[in-house]
């Protein structure tokens, strides 16, 4: 919880990972932190690994990719021309890269 409380910083992008066994409550941390973090218009996304796809690599990941791009689809087309925009002048010259 001590990461979570320092997200939100101008700029800064950050990753937690949480680990543990099956039944302690990863998820309900990860669900309380995810609405605090709404609450302050701070971009959360989160993936879960799924011991039926071990076959498929970094799924989880790519679930929480996959749950980013739909709450920015959702908030209609000009914010998704805005993001999009945004991410393309991050990675720049390196756009290469990802489409290769």
């Amino acid at each position: 919880m001590d990461a979570c409380s320092r997200i939100g910083a101008p700029g800064e992008a950050k990753m937690v990972l949480i680990s543990g066994y099956s039944g302690v409550g990863k998820s309900s941390i990860v669900e309380h932190v995810k609405r605090k973090l709404n609450e302050r218009k701070i971009h959360f996304i989160s993936g879960k690994f799924d011991q039926l796809q071990q076959a498929t690599p970094l799924s989880a990941i790519d679930a929480a990719f996959n749950e980013y791009t739909n709450s920015v689809i959702q908030q209609g087309p000009q914010t998704t021309l805005e993001i999009q925009h945004a991410i393309i002048d991050i990675i720049d010259s390196d756009i290469g890269v990802l489409t290769e």
